[in-house]
């Protein structure tokens, strides 16, 4: 029987942001014909899902060891294949998936950081080669233009891996 138990802090959410993305690769990323995919609201639906905490807004009372949790989609891209040619010289041009996530944890009461974590995914080299040469990516996304190589599935798919590695780091410095 243990006389001094330590009761484990409660956890609520403070915010959830996706920063938009403003640099020239976001234009390049999504210029397929038929459709174009915003990946901000898919990011922001899934971090709301995965990180399904009370809010901290509405803690009225907060007891010292009470903390909040803000978590950020600080960077992503979508990843492409492009063949850039110059005269008769051409070259591939590639980036693979990937999503970064910064999270903040604070104490509610005093608003002072505990801790912060930065988690960086990206989609394996493997899946990635696989996805941009298989038969029909290629010829309906590479060749045609008709979709983007990499959609909304794919980055929610990094994000999860993120996150569910950031939990693990979370769990760790709270307990």
């Amino acid at each position: 029987m243990k006389l001094m138990t330590r009761r484990k802090p409660r956890v609520f959410l403070g915010a959830l942001l996706v920063v938009p993305k403003t640099h020239m690769r976001k234009h390049l990323e999504q210029w397929g014909l038929v459709r174009k995919v915003e990946l901000d609201g898919s990011l922001r639906a899934s971090l709301q899902e995965i990180f399904s905490l009370p809010p901290a807004c509405e803690v009225t009372n907060p007891k010292p060891d009470d903390l909040g949790l803000e978590v950020i989609v600080t960077s992503y891209q979508s990843g492409d294949f492009l063949d850039i040619e110059l005269g008769e010289i051409g070259f591939p041009v590639f980036w693979r998936p990937k999503v970064t996530v910064v999270c903040r944890l604070y104490f509610l009461k005093s608003l002072e950081t505990k801790c912060t974590f930065s988690i960086t995914q990206k989609m394996a080299w493997n899946k990635f080669v696989a996805r941009v040469f298989s038969w029909g990516t290629f010829s309906r996304r590479v060749v045609f233009r008709l979709d983007p190589i990499f959609d909304a599935e794919d980055m929610n798919h990094l994000l999860y891996l993120a996150c569910h590695t950031m939990l693990k780091k979370i769990r760790n410095s709270v307990s």
